[in-house]
């Protein structure tokens, strides 16, 4: 690092004690306390299914190479556990840079949901434990054509798409991801050539249309995770950091007042429902004409939350409830009561078990790049090296 920038840090230095002051000045105590609920868990076994995901890419000139993968654990009381994975290693022609890791993110959000479901269907876990928000699933981008291709194609390729939402129900929980099996990427390139002649053989085009079949695929996953489990357990998200603001409205986020001043177990009150429509939550036009109900239902979803924290440790949670019509009598306690049976340092032991299994380092993005023989391939920075 240069000399010149790294004096800035000095200056710096001075800005953060003034915060740190700052803060201690905005925060009243008492208001803080008024909204926080005092309660020790009572360390609580209910079967628990956790999931995370993970992506990497590399860029190439011309395309990218990127992994994506999605795990889910599930803890038994006699300590054993049963996993489910759900991943791909493809190239991706994308051009839109900007669009990129929105693309890639779906695909992982599809991979954490297959995984967790398929595990589900087996297991029947009495809850289930998204890493991160709830909400934050519902501010997926459709993936436009011209993040593919330059050229218009007014919409054909995303009819085209919607045309194969059946085949996507049928083969919904394989393995893969169903959109990019060999069995649905056949047909839909036989459809493209159809239609398009041999322009609809262009990987940009395939993509596009590939792209499209995903994320109707993650729709539907969603649904299923809200109104597809029979037993209706309980399905909640964790993060660990959160920008909100709503409950002290101050310039710094909630979470980070609660965590200056609360030191004792216990939950923020009242639980507060979230807007899912300032989320802006958008589907394609064809998936909403075809998959009209699906999209009703999903755009119905009631999603609470508040601050939680279930540990001796200095963890405050940030907690989404989805607000099943089957779980209208459940507690906040209830719910900290199964985390703090799984805690470890003030974190669910099954989300950091999935966390270190799904992770896709740099390391393991530049052995793909070797055992692909991609090593060589230009990426537009060899003068720098």
């Amino acid at each position: 690092m240069r000399p010149e920038l790294l004096n800035k840090t000095y200056s710096l230095k001075n800005e953060l004690s003034q915060l740190a002051l700052s803060l201690n000045e905005e925060i009243n105590r008492e208001e803080v306390l008024s909204k926080w609920k005092t309660y020790t868990p009572t360390p609580t076994y209910s079967y628990l299914a956790a999931e995370d995901g993970s992506y990497n890419r590399k860029h190439y000139l011309g395309f990218y190479l990127y992994s994506v993968s999605g795990y889910a654990v599930g803890f038994k009381k006699d300590g054993t556990f049963s996993e489910e994975v759900t991943g791909d290693i493809n190239l991706s022609v994308i051009k839109k840079t900007d669009t990129v890791d929105q693309f890639l993110r779906m695909l992982m959000f599809l991979c954490e949901l297959k995984a967790l479901l398929r595990l589900s269907f087996k297991e029947k876990p009495e809850f289930l434990v998204i890493d991160g928000t709830l909400s934050s699933r519902f501010i997926t981008i459709f993936p436009k054509t011209d993040w593919f291709s330059g050229e218009e194609f007014e919409g054909k390729i995303a009819s085209i798409a919607g045309e194969f939402i059946p085949l996507l129900k049928e083969n919904l929980f394989d393995e893969d991801i169903t959109a990019y099996s060999q069995k649905v990427k056949k047909i839909v390139i036989d459809r493209l050539k159809a239609e398009f002649g041999e322009k609809g053989l262009r990987r940009d085009v395939i993509e596009a249309a590939l792209s499209k079949l995903a994320y109707f695929e993650y729709l539907l996953l969603l649904h299923t995770l809200f109104y597809g489990l029979d037993w209706n357990p309980v399905v909640i998200g964790i993060a660990k950091t959160s920008h909100s603001t709503q409950i002290f409205n101050r310039s710094i986020p909630d979470l980070r007042i609660f965590h200056h001043v609360i030191k004792e177990t216990g939950y923020s009150y009242p639980l507060i429902y979230l807007n899912l429509e300032e989320i802006k939550w958008e589907f394609s036009q064809v998936f909403e004409y075809l998959e009209e109900s699906i999209a009703y239902q999903l755009k119905e979803i009631s999603i609470k939350y508040f601050y939680g924290k279930y540990d001796e440790g200095r963890t405050i949670s940030l907690i989404e409830l989805y607000e099943n019509p089957e779980h209208t009598g459940l507690k906040p306690e209830q719910i900290l009561d199964v985390l703090s049976y799984f805690s470890v340092g003030g974190y669910p032991f099954p989300l950091k078990k999935a966390d270190s299994e799904v992770r896709i380092t740099g390391k393991d993005m530049e052995f793909i790049e070797n055992l692909l023989g991609l090593q060589r391939e230009l990426h537009g920075r060899e003068g720098l090296e």
